[in-house]
């Protein structure tokens, strides 16, 4: 073949797109040297949360950011070899298959990259309990927090408190540790329902001294 250049570049390029370890696209008629562009498109299944999103990479740079389910089009792209990782996943998925993958770009073609992410059903999920205090006199050393489930927290008379890791299901909330001059609004404990793989909002009022004049 040394006296065929021709043949050696087709030989060349039949090669490149045989390779089972690498997801490219070739174009026999590219010019060399050229720029192409890489689509990768993540599925997920039923079990993944919605909302949370992912991040991909092109060769550790490039950072883009998009939801459980789409499409990424990285343009410009030199010819060549490039490596497409996809992470930040939530907690309980992970990524079928390779991960991060090799991309080989020929000329100005396209390469296609798909992700198939798998996610098990969440087994718990939490609380964020946003503490609110209005009215005089205050309570300078805070409140005793307590959710069923877990163990007592200290909490500040305006604050915010994440819990997770609890069990599905209604719990009880209770303040603790309130002086006698102010009271939770709506009662003391009340109950609120953890849902598997959220971090349910539960704002809790206390009104010190008398409430104030409405209208």
């Amino acid at each position: 073949m040394r006296g065929v250049p021709w043949l050696r570049r087709s030989f060349a390029t039949l090669v490149g797109c045989a390779a089972t370890a690498v997801v490219a696209a070739c174009d026999g008629g590219s010019a060399p040297h050229g720029e192409g562009r890489i689509e990768v498109t993540v599925t997920a299944d039923a079990s993944a949360p919605e909302g949370v999103g992912y991040t991909l990479t092109l060769n550790g740079r490039d950072p883009r950011l998009l939801p459980s389910a789409g499409t990424v089009v990285y343009t410009s792209v030199p010819e060549g070899t490039h490596v497409v990782h996809l992470f930040g996943l939530p907690q309980g998925c992970e990524v079928r298959g390779v991960n991060p993958r090799v991309v080989v770009i020929f000329g100005d073609g396209t390469a296609t990259v798909d992700f198939s992410v798998a996610c098990s059903a969440p087994e718990s999920g939490g609380f964020r309990i946003e503490v609110t205090t209005i009215g005089e006199p205050l309570d300078d050393d805070g409140y005793q927090l307590a959710v069923a489930g877990a163990p007592l927290r200290i909490i500040e008379v305006n604050a915010l408190e994440i819990y997770a890791g609890l069990a599905p299901g209604l719990h009880l909330i209770t303040l603790k540790d309130v002086i006698p001059e102010c009271r939770l609004h709506g009662g003391n404990p009340q109950p609120f329902t953890v849902v598997p793989g959220k971090s349910v909002l539960v704002r809790l009022g206390v009104i010190c001294g008398e409430p104030p004049e409405t209208g």
